[in-house]
């Protein structure tokens, strides 16, 4: 037996949508008792309260407002070693393995080292702008150390906006596809330096021994000085 052969295509148990053969993520089911008992975690805000502003500038929260809880008391692989074959986005996940963030606001995550760009618009040789690009084009991965959360897929229609007058850019994001999943995205400089704008359709497959990772998609960087 060869290594293809060794694994073939799960079969989901949802057989009665055979018209899309997605997942609804409102069946997902989480086991066992999950604490969310707030006062645990002095860095969450009350309810409705709006970020503070310094000098005018208004301050952006350093975590999420809500208390992370334990995975130990779930497996991966007991639910993965039923889905081989299958893209991960359409998996049922216990709720446990997402993250509060939606994918429309992982994209922004792109922009953490936007300072590369303005780094590039503003030098004048063409070797040292590619050097800024194609350290701006990797800086994204570094947020993925030792991340193992999945973030909600965002609805059909769905948008996202970000301005960070303090980083010098405003970006938008919207859920252009449901079936496949296909998020676009725009962002600017406010100095009008710089375009950044594309479209995603990420591919990932469980094969059992290894994850098949394909990122589809087009991402375009603009340069207007």
């Amino acid at each position: 037996m060869n290594g293809e052969e060794e694994f073939f295509d799960a079969v989901t148990g949802f057989d009665s949508d055979n018209s899309s053969g997605e997942f609804s993520e409102a069946n997902q089911k989480v086991t066992g008792m999950i604490d969310l008992d707030t006062s645990k975690n002095n860095r969450i805000g009350k309810t409705g309260e709006r970020p503070s502003q310094e000098n005018g500038i208004q301050k952006h929260r350093t975590s999420l407002p809500a208390p992370m809880f334990s995975r130990s008391d779930f497996s991966v692989w007991t639910i993965l070693k039923k889905c081989v074959g299958l893209e991960l986005s359409k998996i049922t996940m216990p709720i446990a393995f997402n993250e509060p963030l939606s994918f429309l606001q992982r994209i922004t995550e792109y922009m953490e080292h936007v300072y590369l760009i303005h780094r590039a618009s503003c030098q004048p040789q063409p070797l040292e702008r590619m050097q800024s690009v194609a350290a701006f084009a990797v800086s994204a991965v570094a947020s993925q150390w030792e991340r193992t959360g999945k973030p909600f897929n965002p609805l059909l229609g769905e948008t996202y906006e970000l301005i960070r007058e303090d980083l010098g850019f405003r970006f938008i994001s919207e859920q252009v596809s449901h079936h496949p999943p296909i998020s676009a995205f725009h962002s600017e400089g406010l100095n009008h330096d710089f375009l950044f704008h594309g479209s995603i359709y990420p591919k990932l497959k469980f094969w059992g021994k290894s994850v098949e990772a394909e990122p589809r998609g087009t991402i375009t960087l603009e340069l207007l000085k």
